[in-house]
């Protein structure tokens, strides 16, 4: 970092460049940049690029994917770049102050130059469509032609995107905003207020917190508002929620009790639990149903709306929940989206802060590189599967305590076992070595967060941690009713000090947009509108180059993980049909792993060849099951395993592709139908990992037991080993 720039002050730039770079200011949602681009200014920098932009290669093969002859290109650009010389195209004077302080802050980024190819070729579309240049858009291009570039803009056109949700427009509703930060006790009132309402949902962000409120509202552990639990019922203090607040009555008990408890159903991506006579469910976000209903609607973690891969079901679970109470629970940064929202559809809105609960505070000093340091309660965080492991042995080593480890990785229940060993004191594993993970969805008795580093990679370069991220890690120390009077934070390494600090007494910066595009109907509508031979990839261009966006709203980055899995998809999706294409595209599977890609391969080449998916040929075929085999021989004779580290990758890439078989089933029985096998080999898979996180320490466990020969691949794949009901949904 340069000498000249101040701790503080590196965390006001933008961090996709190194930190000397320029910094760039903020724009609120409803005034202009400050100081902002004028009309005027904005319409000379448009006039200089568009003779360039109308020549460039790349610009005209992509409007020949959208469906443009090539032999009406030249004219359709050439009226198109007289319209902006001469204004009509860009007619900024009807633009509002919001829509300019976007386009002065989105072209004064790092990705300026794709912006302006992002805006021009929306401007394009737009112009094109407008009736009051019908006689010069119809000098250059044929009827045809013009059909199918309205259509296309019609399909990314999010300018009236609330109007898209009848069910709620049809409804005054009211929302309701619990901000605070970690260990505020901001979903208290929200849950509370659902295990009250008669018809009701709670949508999150993993199936882990879904599961447990479908749980705990079954069996009667979360007090309804307006009722009170007996001086005998204890609270909870495991949840991963953060309910408890002072001074208030309990909101989650530790057992149930039967006159709180509400019949609840649960959906996931992969998994369905219904529960005859439900008026409440439990859901992950994306399956929340937005044709249904509510009382009341919880949505946690709503600054999730910001995130680039799965923002869109935040936007759409706000703008669309037809519920006369949406409560909204997460961070202080999303107001600005949320008030943007709601003067869209016109809902009133309510806002509820919260303050922490215990004190949380930055130590004075770092731990000097010294691991000997680390005591029982500590967290130390890091950013890379391999550094949790070695910064795992290296603690081990050195103080002689245990570590649990949790990482992104991980399915969800492992990192919940993982937590449970960690917050149990006689568990005999005393410190936490973890990614970002824990920042959301975990409740950890952690007295202390350590920093490794303060950066972390971004997909372009090793960037320092944004303040939001600093913060949410760091809250997760001293959580109040968890036995720990405050929390501590500091960091490894004595460099690093100052920009902890500096990051804790800087206010987060506020989100930009909420998200919109990659769902199921907005992907049908584009296909629908592209030439029959399209590709996935040129459905996700036609979202990323041609959307018209209000002010307060993006679609998603550029360089996200959508771009390397629309590739892959094209690459086995020739003769798909475009509904079978826009589920490929949803389907979760981790892009990056390359094992996992080559199976996921296996697997549309079956489904694109025979319509049938045989997830036991998959299985044997790739190899997967021969860890499994192994890690739970290993357990089942109480082996030290040889290579634990390699054995867990193995079996978190056998837990990817039986979650995305799982979730393809859920859609396409037919065609996947093996769904019980996936999921009880998933059940397999999980209880392999967690053996293979216990066996990292050097320490023999016990005499292995002798003589004894088993086949799990064989035992596996019997049809006896599938569990004989399905926890499926049947039709």
């Amino acid at each position: 970092m340069s000498k000249n720039i101040s701790p503080k002050l590196c965390y006001e730039l933008n961090f996709r460049t190194p930190v000397y770079f320029k910094i760039i200011p903020f724009p609120s949602f409803n005034t202009s940049l400050s100081p902002p681009k004028k009309a005027a200014e904005l319409a000379q920098l448009f006039q200089r690029e568009v003779p360039t932009w109308v020549k460039k290669v790349g610009v005209k093969y992509r409007l020949l994917r959208f469906g443009i002859p090539q032999g009406e290109l030249p004219a359709l650009l050439a009226a198109f770049a007289r319209g902006v010389q001469n204004g009509d195209a860009l007619r900024f004077g009807e633009k509002t102050p919001a829509q300019l302080a976007r386009l002065s802050y989105d072209l004064s980024s790092r990705s300026k130059n794709l912006v302006m190819d992002q805006v021009l070729t929306s401007f394009l579309y737009t112009w094109a469509t407008d009736p009051r240049h019908r006689d010069i858009v119809a000098s250059a291009i044929s009827i045809d032609t013009l059909d199918r570039i309205s259509r296309l803009h019609t399909a990314v056109d999010f300018t009236r995107i609330a109007d898209s949700f009848p069910l709620a427009r049809s409804m005054r509703r009211k929302l309701i905003l619990h901000i605070g930060p970690t260990n505020s006790g901001k979903t208290h009132t929200a849950l509370r207020t659902l295990a009250a309402a008669r018809v009701g949902a709670y949508g999150g962000p993993l199936r882990l917190l879904a599961h447990e409120i479908y749980e705990r509202l079954n069996t009667g552990q979360i007090v309804p508002l307006g009722a009170e639990a007996a001086e005998n019922y204890e609270a909870d203090e495991a949840s991963n929620f953060d309910m408890q607040v002072p001074g208030r009555p309990r909101a989650v008990l530790k057992h149930g009790n039967a006159l709180f408890a509400r019949p609840c159903s649960l959906l996931t991506g992969d998994e369905r639990r219904p529960v005859e006579g439900a008026t409440l469910s439990s859901c992950t976000v994306e399956m929340l149903s937005l044709d249904k209903r509510y009382d009341v609607v919880v949505i946690d973690e709503i600054q999730m709306i910001a995130d680039s891969h799965r923002g869109p079901a935040w936007t759409a679970a706000v703008l669309g929940s037809a519920a006369d109470e949406l409560h909204l629970c997460g961070e202080e940064r999303v107001v600005p989206i949320i008030e943007a929202l709601a003067e869209i559809t016109g809902d009133e809105l309510i806002i509820n802060r919260y303050k922490r609960l215990s004190p949380l505070t930055v130590a004075p000093t770092s731990l000097e590189r010294n691991l000997s340091r680390v005591r029982k309660g500590d967290c130390v965080v890091t950013f890379s599967r391999s550094n949790i492991f070695n910064l795992k042995m290296e603690i081990e080593e050195k103080t002689g305590l245990r570590c649990a480890v949790v990482y992104g990785r991980l399915p969800p229940e492992i990192r919940a076992e993982q937590a449970a060993l960690f917050n149990d004191p006689n568990s005999g594993f005393d410190v936490l070595v973890a990614s970002d993970a824990i920042g959301m969805g975990l409740n950890l008795k952690i007295q202390r967060v350590i920093f490794e580093t303060m950066s972390k990679w971004d997909g372009w370069i090793e960037a320092p941690l944004k303040v939001s991220q600093v913060k949410q890690i760091a809250g997760r120390a001293g959580r109040y009713g968890m036995g720990v009077e405050g929390g501590v934070v500091t960091t490894l390494e004595t460099s690093d000090l100052p920009l902890l600090k500096a990051a804790m007494d800087t206010n987060p910066e506020p989100l930009r947009y909420a998200r919109v595009g990659f769902i199921s109907t907005t992907i049908k509508d584009i296909f629908e509108a592209l030439p029959q031979d399209t590709t996935a990839t040129t459905v996700r261009d036609a979202l990323l180059f041609c959307s018209a966006l209000p002010s307060c709203m993006a679609v998603m980055d550029p360089s996200s993980k959508e771009a390397e899995t629309t590739r892959y998809i094209d690459s086995f999706s020739q003769d798909l049909t475009f509904a079978e294409r826009s589920l490929l595209l949803q389907c979760p599977f981790p892009s990056m792993d390359e094992q996992c890609k080559a199976v996921m391969g296996q697997m549309l080449t079956m489904y694109r060849d025979k319509l049938s998916v045989d997830l036991r040929k998959i299985l044997l075929d790739s190899g997967l099951l021969a860890p499994l085999e192994q890690v739970l021989a290993a357990k089942q004779a109480n082996n030290i395993l040889s290579k634990p580290r390699q054995d867990l990758g193995s079996l978190e890439t056998l837990h990817s592709v039986l979650t995305a078989y799982a979730w393809l089933s859920l859609r396409n029985t037919i065609s996947f139908h093996a769904y019980d096998l996936a999921v009880a080999l998933r059940n397999a898979t999980q209880e392999a990992m967690e053996y293979c996180l216990r066996n990292f320490n050097a320490t023999k466990l016990s005499q292995p037991r002798r003589n004894r020969t088993l086949s799990f691949k064989t035992h596996l794949l019997r049809p006896e080993f599938i569990p004989q009901k399905s926890s499926r949904a049947r039709a």
